[in-house]
């Protein structure tokens, strides 16, 4: 897969044809940001698959669609043969739905949790849901230290991903005596925007993160995944982000250790991690 016009309009029609919201920008934000295949028939793109490095030793991938009309002929096992191939050595992590879990198998992935979906437009109201003063918007200076966080909460490196989010996305720090100890990304996504990477040292930081996020976009549509052990789906669904999906989170291999204190709350994406 390449950035050019063709690919990424393929890629979106064919994402369409899947029932995703992604936009021809999203595609293109994960294919500047990893590298993945496209499977053809008749110059027409029947399958997609895309994997993200992050480091010599971890990754991720998504994306992984086969046109309806062509499923059951195993071309959904050739993508991801190739897709391995590209990701060689490192522990590979990536998000199931049921009907995929077989196939994932067979390659030695195995279940490590859940991630849980959610979405809501957040309604006009008075008053600041949750609003800290410690949250702040960050600023390009705090670019470095949330990167650095955001490799000791994943284990792994991903500042790239980090720093193009900079620059497309809003994004809030919480800082305690001139240290900023947690960060949340907002950025647009599919059919409104999208919270994630959160990054806090406990679920109280992360939720006033999130709800800097909440006080400022009524009328949007959000969405947030978060992991099954991350304890904030009832506080979710009380600010009006219900749960609507849920898939299995598999790895390959093994994950990398979390060398800090910090945790992650909110994944970028089910993709991305």
């Amino acid at each position: 897969m390449t950035g050019d016009a063709r690919d990424l309009e393929s890629a979106l029609q064919l994402s369409r044809g899947a029932g995703w919201a992604y936009r021809l920008e999203d595609w293109r934000i994960a294919q500047t940001l990893g590298q993945g295949v496209l499977a053809e028939a008749e110059e027409r793109v029947i399958g997609s698959a895309l994997c993200w490095p992050y480091g010599d030793g971890f990754a991720t991938c998504g994306s992984i669609i086969v046109a309806p009309s062509m499923q059951g002929r195993g071309l959904g096992r050739a993508l991801l043969t190739r897709l391995l191939e590209l990701t060689g050595d490192r522990a590979v992590l990536l998000n199931s739905t049921a009907e995929g879990m077989r196939l994932y198998q067979s390659f030695g992935f195995r279940a490590v949790g859940t991630v849980h979906q959610h979405r809501g437009r957040i309604p006009a109201g008075p008053g600041k849901r949750g609003a800290s003063r410690h949250v702040r918007t960050a600023t390009a200076n705090d670019l470095p230290a949330v990167a650095q966080m955001d490799q000791r909460a994943l284990g792994a490196g991903r500042g790239s991903m980090i720093a193009v989010f900079f620059e497309i996305s809003s994004v809030a720090v919480m800082e305690r005596d001139g240290r900023v100890q947690g960060y949340a990304i907002c950025r647009p996504f599919g059919e409104g925007r999208v919270i994630g990477p959160v990054v806090a040292a406990g679920a109280e930081d992360a939720k006033a993160l999130i709800s800097h996020f909440l006080n400022g976009n009524d009328g949007q549509t959000l969405r947030i995944d978060i992991g099954g052990d991350s304890g904030l789906g009832p506080w979710l669904a009380a600010q009006g982000l219900p749960e609507v999906d849920q898939v299995t989170t598999m790895i390959r291999g093994q994950r990398p250790a979390i060398s800090g204190p910090e945790r992650i709350f909110a994944l970028a994406s089910q993709s991305f991690g």
